[in-house]
C-alpha cells in the first residue's frame, strides 16, 4: 500500500512492480515536492516499488 502523507493524504494499492517516477505521475504528485520512502529507507524517483513494499511519500513543507 502506498500512502501520501501531506495535505492530500493520498492512498493507492499497486498489484506489479512500478517506478517511483511512474506512481507520481499517477498521483498528480510533484517530484520535488515528495520524498519516497520505501521500507523505512528513502528512495529514488528512478527506483522500483513492489506491491508487498510499505510506501509513504512525505511532502516537503518548508516555511517560518
Amino acid at each position: 500500500m502506498i500512502r501520501v502523507v501531506g495535505r492530500k493524504g493520498l492512498q493507492l494499492e499497486i498489484r506489479e512492480e512500478r517506478k517511483v517516477e511512474d506512481v507520481l505521475k499517477e498521483l498528480g504528485l510533484k517530484e520535488q515536492s515528495f520524498v519516497c520512502v520505501r521500507n523505512g529507507t528513502p528512495v529514488t524517483r528512478f527506483d522500483t516499488l513492489k506491491p508487498e513494499d510499505d510506501v509513504t511519500f512525505l511532502e516537503i513543507f518548508s516555511g517560518g
